[in-house]
C-alpha cells in the first residue's frame, strides 16, 4: 500500500518561499549592516542575483563559486544559486592557491564571485580555469578590478542593478546537487562532496530540534563560523528555517570584533571552534568583566573542547555543548547535551567529556580497522561509522570507496560509542600513537596537559622509538611569561595520567601550525619533529 501523502520536494525553493512568505520579518545583521536587512529583503535580493546570472547566461545545472567571509552577499548565495537549481561551491579561502585553482577545475565552476579582500589572488588562481567565465567582486569600491584575460569582471551590486526581485522559486529535485564542499586536503587533494537539497534541509531541520541546539524564532544566532566551512555548521539554513535572527561576524573572527557584535546584537546562541571562544574569554578577563550578556548557549566543534573552557563559560551561566561531525557528514552529527538521567555531577561530566549523542536520523557503529563490527558498549574502542540521510555515500567524480564500508561511511575517528548512542572519540586514526601494543590517545593526553597552568596549547604526535616502536612527544605553547622545564612538566603529568602516557621528548613553540580549516597539523608537526625544528623545553 503506498501512502496518501503530497509528494513534494524539499529543498533550497521551498525554504526561500518560506522565508519571503512567513518569516519576512526576520532579519540578518552585519557589521556593515548594523540596522540589518529583512529575510523578506533577503530573498529579493537572492532572486535578483538569480535572474542576473539567467541574463548573463548561467544556465541551471551550472556551478557557482564564492571566495567570501560570512556577509549578506555569501547567504544571499546560499539562496540565489541552489534556490535556482544552480550549484553554490563554497570554496575555503583558506587553502593554497594551487588548491583552489584545483577545486574549481574539479567542481567545474564557470561563475567565481569574490570578496575584494582575496581578488588580489585571482589572477594567479584563475589563469590556469578556462571553466569560469564571470567573475563577481563583491565589496569592491572604487579601487581597479582585477585583469582577467578571457574572463568577464564585474561589481557584484552592478550584476544585481537591473536584475528583476522577484522569482516563482519553483522546486527543483530534492535529490539534485545543491552545494559543494571540499575537504581540507590535509592528507592530499581535497575531495569534493556534493550535499543535495533535501539533504541540506533534512540537517537544518535537526538543529531546531530540542535535543541539538533547539533554534526557534525566538533564537538570536551568532555563527562565528566561516560560510565555507561546512555551510557554517548549516546553522545558516537552519535560522531562516526557524525564523531566527542571524548575526553574520562578516570578514573577521577576532575576539574584539564577535564581543562588539555580542554587545550590540545580543545574541542568545553562538557557536564557533574552541580557540574563538578561548580567545573570546581571554579577552573578557584582561577586560575584568565576567558575562556574555544575552548569551546562553555556546556550541562548540571542529576540535576536542578543552574541559577547562566548558568550566569557564558555566560559571557565567553559559552552557557550551560540544559537536562532532565532518564535511562528509554536513557537520554536525552529534551533540553533547546532557541525558536527563545524569544527574549527579559525576554523571554529568562523564557525558560533557563525550562528543554527544547522534542526532535522529542518523546511525553510528563502531568497527575493527579493516576488520568487523564492535558491541556499542561505550568501552570497545575502533573506528566510527556512521551513515543516514545527510551523510555522503562517495566523493565527487570518484570511484574510490576506501572510505566506505557497505553503506557506512569511515570516519576515521578512534573512539566509542555507548547504548544510548554517545559517541566518544579518543583520537584520529592516522594521529593514535601505539607504544608497546598499546593506545595512548593523543586527544586525552592533550586534554590532560592542556590543565597545566602554564600552557596554553599542546599537540602530542608519536615519534618513533627503538624499545617501543612509538612514544609521545609533546609540542608545548606557554602562556605570555610562563616556562617549565621539561622534568617539572613530566613531573606533574605523572599526577594525572598513567606513567606510560608521558611523552618522552618535549618541545616549545611560538604558535602550532593548523591547517587551512584551523585545525592543528599534525602531518606538518611530525614533519618537523623529524627535522629537529623545535628547541627543546
Amino acid at each position: 500500500m503506498q501512502s496518501t501523502m503530497q509528494r513534494q520536494q524539499l529543498g533550497v525553493p521551498r525554504l526561500l518561499r518560506h522565508i519571503t512568505r512567513i518569516t519576512a520579518r526576520s532579519r540578518v545583521y552585519t557589521p556593515e549592516q548594523p540596522a540589518g536587512i529583512s529575510f523578506g529583503e533577503l530573498g529579493a535580493r537572492a532572486a535578483r542575483l538569480a535572474n542576473a546570472l539567467a541574463q548573463r547566461g548561467v544556465s541551471a545545472g551550472a556551478v557557482v563559486g564564492t571566495l567570501c567571509a560570512a556577509t549578506q552577499e555569501h547567504l544571499e548565495a546560499y539562496l540565489g544559486v541552489p534556490g535556482s537549481g544552480r550549484v553554490l561551491h563554497t570554496i575555503n579561502v583558506r587553502l593554497h592557491d594551487e588548491q583552489i585553482r584545483y577545486v574549481i577545475e574539479h567542481g567545474g565552476d564557470e561563475v567565481i564571485l569574490c570578496d575584494s579582500a582575496h581578488s588580489a589572488r585571482l589572477p594567479v588562481i584563475l589563469a590556469q580555469c578556462p571553466s569560469v567565465r564571470l567573475v563577481v567582486i563583491v565589496g569592491a569600491g572604487q579601487e581597479a578590478l582585477p585583469v582577467l584575460p578571457g574572463k568577464t569582471v564585474c561589481r557584484y551590486e552592478a550584476l544585481l542593478e537591473n536584475a528583476p526581485s522577484a522569482v516563482a522559486w519553483e522546486d527543483v529535485d530534492e535529490h539534485a546537487a545543491a552545494i559543494i564542499c571540499y575537504t581540507g586536503g590535509t592528507t592530499g587533494l581535497p575531495k569534493g562532496v556534493a550535499y543535495s537539497h533535501r539533504a541540506l534541509w533534512l540537517q537544518a531541520n535537526s538543529l531546531c530540534t530540542a535535543n541539538s541546539l533547539g533554534i526557534s524564532a525566538a533564537t538570536r544566532l551568532l555563527p562565528a563560523v566561516p560560510l565555507y566551512h561546512v555551510n557554517g555548521w548549516g546553522l545558516p539554513y537552519a535560522a531562516l528555517m526557524a525564523g531566527a535572527e542571524i548575526i553574520l561576524p562578516g570578514q573577521t573572527l577576532h575576539a574584539r570584533n564577535l564581543l562588539a557584535l555580542i554587545e550590540r546584537h545580543q545574541p542568545t546562541l553562538v557557536a564557533g571552534v574552541p580557540t574563538i571562544w578561548s580567545d573570546v574569554l581571554e579577552l573578557l578577563r584582561e577586560r575584568g568583566a565576567n558575562s556574555l550578556g544575552t548569551v546562553k548557549t555556546i556550541s562548540c566543534g571542529g576540535a576536542p573542547v578543552p574541559h577547562t573552557l566548558v568550566a569557564a563559560y558555566a560559571a557565567m551561566d553559559i552552557g557550551m555543548y560540544q559537536a562532532w561531525g565532518m564535511t562528509e557528514t554536513l557537520s554536525m552529527s552529534a551533540i553533547s547535551q546532557l541525558p536527563p538521567w545524569a544527574v549527579t555531577r559525576a554523571e554529568q561530566e562523564h557525558y560533557r567529556r563525550k562528543q554527544g549523542r547522534v542526532m535522529c536520523g542518523l546511525e553510528v557503529r563502531v568497527a575493527e580497522i579493516g576488520g568487523g563490527v564492535l558491541p556499542c558498549d561505550g568501552s570497545s574502542m575502533g573506528e566510527i561509522q556512521i551513515r543516514g540521510p545527510w551523510v555522503t555515500a562517495s566523493y565527487l567524480g570518484s570511484d574510490d570507496q576506501e572510505n566506505f564500508d557497505e553503506g557506512w561511511l569511515r570516519t576515521g575517528d578512534i573512539g566509542t560509542v555507548d547504548p544510548d548512542g554517545f559517541v566518544a572519540l579518543s583520537d584520529r586514526a592516522k594521529d593514535a600513537i601505539k607504544s608497546g601494543g598499546e593506545w595512548i590517545p593523543s586527544m586525552g593526553l592533550e586534554q590532560a596537559i592542556r590543565g597545566h597552568p602554564a600552557i596554553e596549547d599542546v599537540a602530542v604526535v608519536g615519534v618513533e622509538d627503538p624499545r617501543w616502536q612509538e612514544r609521545p612527544a609533546a609540542v608545548i605553547v606557554f602562556r605570555d611569561g610562563q616556562a617549565a622545564s621539561a622534568d617539572e612538566l613530566a613531573a606533574w603529568l605523572e599526577t594525572q595520567v598513567a606513567r606510560w602516557w608521558v611523552p618522552n621528548q618535549w618541545v616549545t613553540t611560538e604558535e602550532l601550525p593548523r591547517t587551512p580549516v584551523g585545525k592543528i597539523d599534525k602531518k606538518r608537526i611530525r614533519q618537523m619533529m623529524r627535522a629537529g625544528e623545535f628547541p627543546l623545553c
